[in-house]
């Protein structure tokens, strides 16, 4: 028998977490595990929707098996955060920036707003 997958309704665009959060994190697994985490979903509901073996994932969520990188897009995008990617540019000492048109016109209007103020 066939189940749905009740993650579908769930995907979100990622969003940034807290810098601290990254921070605390001492290599790529425990961005990946964070990013988990931090979903709301189950391990299921995970491993379902990437379509990863159930006892592969779990060896991944214990740090011993591989996350596939073809997934890790798939990853953020169903537990809705960057971690991973994140974590990756803490660690080059890079920023993520969103290039959404939203965010661009959010930063434009609050320089905007800041050049009115000082007029």
């Amino acid at each position: 028998m066939q189940r749905e997958l009740p993650v579908m309704s769930v995907m979100r665009k990622p969003v940034a977490i807290a810098d601290e959060l990254i921070r605390a994190c001492r290599n790529e697994l425990d961005a990946l595990n964070l990013c988990m985490n931090l979903s709301g979903l189950s391990d299921e509901s995970i491993r379902d929707h990437l379509v990863i073996d159930k006892g592969h994932f779990s060896r991944i969520r214990k740090g011993r098996g591989n996350f596939p990188p073809n997934k890790r897009i798939a990853l953020m995008e169903l537990c809705g955060n960057r971690a991973p990617a994140q974590y990756e540019a803490m660690r080059l000492n890079c920023e993520l920036t969103d290039l959404s048109k939203e965010a661009q016109i959010r930063v434009l209007e609050e320089q905007l707003n800041s050049l009115r103020r000082a007029a």
